[in-house]
């Protein structure tokens, strides 16, 4: 590799880790209980053992979510013989029109091993709150609406603590490195020691 290759590769490298903020799991995160998109209650602690990949949206959203869940569904494609050590989940801020059978459908579209989370409005904004998600409906002059809302990712370590917090647009590349070592940590943890 050419010294202006690694010079470029090594900025990438320092811009892209400060673009993911650590969090403290104290004040930001938790379980919560929802439907998942096949109509059964959830638990976030249901996952205990897996990292969690959770993202907020809603299934008519135009842009945004649909290249965060392909993104999403290429880091779990990319991860191979890890994969059954991660879990997406995708939480609807649209509780309206995305009903557990819509989101079924939707996130199924994007990859079969994503789930679905629906809840009633005051389920959905509890979630939201605790992991500091601003949204709001936006109404249309055709009577219809979208929502707007913050797009970040929460990654949720094997024991349910919030780990990290990735701003949307970072490429998918960014995010499987950050999984990847996130896997690697938890492997260490969880070794005997």
């Amino acid at each position: 590799m050419g010294r202006g290759r690694r010079i470029l590769m090594l900025l990438l490298s320092a811009v892209l880790t400060l673009a993911v903020s650590w969090a403290d799991s104290e004040e930001l995160g938790g379980n919560f209980s929802l439907t998942d998109h096949n109509n059964r209650p959830f638990e976030l602690h249901q996952l205990k053992g897996k990292l969690v990949l959770l993202f907020f949206g809603y299934t008519y959203c135009p842009d945004i979510c649909p290249t965060e869940l392909a993104n999403l569904s290429a880091v779990l494609n990319a991860l191979d013989d890890q994969a059954e050590r991660v879990q997406g989940l995708f939480v609807s801020l649209d509780p309206g029109r995305d009903t557990p059978a819509v989101l079924h459908d939707y996130v199924r579209h994007f990859n079969r091993g994503l789930v679905g989370l629906a809840g009633s409005e005051e389920e959905v904004a509890q979630v939201a709150r605790q992991y500091r998600v601003d949204y709001r409906r936006h109404e249309k002059e055709d009577g219809g609406y979208s929502i707007d809302h913050s797009v970040n990712l929460y990654l949720i370590d094997s024991q349910g603590a919030l780990s990290a917090v990735v701003p949307y647009g970072l490429p998918p590349q960014h995010l499987l490195e950050t999984v990847r070592g996130l896997l690697a940590e938890m492997a260490d943890k969880d070794s005997p020691s």
